[in-house]
This record gives structure tokens, sequence and C-alpha cells, in this order.
């Protein structure tokens, strides 16, 4: 004959199965949260550095934009400051044939090359400084003489013997200019 079990004790191991079936299942549980939040804090920390990152690049990408255009800004005043003795000597000429009679035409010509030159300067940034009557400033002018000339203030520009120049608001070249004592 087949011995009957009892009732309570096949009951109490059910029960002790399944009070370890929920121990296991919180102690799965808990691990699962624990690795969740760890994942969490991960991905804050790296959405964080992303952003970092971003910002990081954006001003790396606008200090280069500014790094070429300055490049490129000093490259036109390198440029413009070669053709500078040019322009001295287109007006050197210009002022030669305006003392002598003849060749007028000629002097137009130069006139229209000179002042298409400037033109196109100018469009790029290029202006020339007005010295003549005004105060002597060394930010703008080298003092090749000082004399004493009657009706002149002292301190003013009474001569003019190089044209200074700005470029893009900033001194290319400086004005040689005589002064008054």
């Amino acid at each position: 004959m087949a011995e009957k079990r009892r009732p309570d004790s096949t009951e109490k191991r059910k029960a002790k199965k399944r009070s370890e079936a929920k121990t296991s299942e919180k102690k799965k549980e808990e691990h699962l949260r624990r690795k969740l939040k760890e994942a969490e804090g991960e991905i804050e920390t790296l959405k964080d550095r992303l952003l970092r990152t971003a910002a990081e690049l954006d001003n790396f990408r606008k200090r280069t934009e500014r790094k070429i255009s300055q490049v490129i800004q000093n490259a036109n005043g390198e440029l413009i400051m070669g053709i500078l003795p040019i322009i001295d000597d287109l007006e050197r000429s210009l002022k030669s044939t305006q003392n002598r009679g003849g060749g007028k035409e000629f002097r137009k010509g130069v006139e229209l090359i000179y002042q298409k030159l400037m033109a196109v300067l100018r469009d790029y940034g290029l202006e020339s400084m007005e010295s003549m009557g005004k105060a002597f400033d060394v930010e703008q002018h080298d003092a090749l003489l000082q004399i004493e000339r009657k009706g002149a203030s002292q301190g003013m520009v009474i001569e003019e013997h190089e044209k200074g120049y700005l470029f893009r608001g900033r001194v290319l070249r400086h004005a040689k200019v005589v002064v008054s004592k």
C-alpha cells in the first residue's frame, strides 16, 4: 500500500517554495532596480558629456571662423600695403603733369587708372587719411620735420610728404608729415 503523505507537510513545502520564489524574485527585482539606477546615472553622465562636447565643437567652429576671417583681412592688408607705393607713384605722376602744360590726355588716362584703383581698394576697406591742417597725432602721423611757419598753430600738420592710410579702421601706413613749431 502506498503511503499517504500528510497534507500539512506538502502545504508547508509548497509554502516554503513560494516563499523562496518570492525572496528570489525580490532579490532579482532589487538587482534589476540597482542596474536600472546605474544605467540611468550613466545615461545622465553621457548626456552631460554629449552637451559639453557639442558646446566645445560650436566654440571651436566659431573660433576657427574668426581666425580665418582675420587671416583673410591681414592678407588683404599686406596686399594693399604692397600696392601703396604704386599709388604714390601715380599721385606723383599726376602732380608732375599738372605743372606742365602738355600731356592733358596722358594725365587724364593716369587719372582714370588712379580713380579706378582707389575705388576698388576703398571697396575692400582702404581709406586715405586727411592730415593737412590737422593736429599732429602720433597714432596716425610720422613727423619728418618740425618747422616754424607764420599763421600756423603749433603742432599742426603743414605739409604731407606721403599719405597715410587706414585699412578697416586701423592704421595701415602712417602719414609722413611736416609739423609746425
